[in-house]
């Protein structure tokens, strides 16, 4: 992870555990969170494979792969921790 990254979630932990944290703050912060998730998850369009198709298939493919299961990933955290809050 390079610096520009730790910092930037330190940043975010710090404002998670600030007292000014609201309750409508961090269901804007999580919806928002959740429509990049749905981004991520999109398949590939016309446009993906470059303006002269000088991307392959494969190439396309595995990053569009690669981005779903992030985004995969980040709704089932988001989920488990969302129904665990609420047990």
């Amino acid at each position: 992870m390079d610096q520009r990254v730790k910092q930037r979630q330190d940043t975010i932990r710090q404002l998670l555990d600030s007292d000014s944290l609201t309750l409508d703050t961090a269901r804007a912060a999580l919806l928002s969170l959740l429509d990049v998730t749905a981004s991520a998850q999109t398949g590939p369009d016309v446009t993906s494979y470059g303006t002269d198709g000088s991307l392959s298939r494969e190439v396309v493919d595995a990053k569009y792969e690669g981005q779903e299961q992030v985004g995969d990933d980040l709704d089932a955290t988001m989920l488990h921790a969302l129904q665990s809050a609420q047990e």
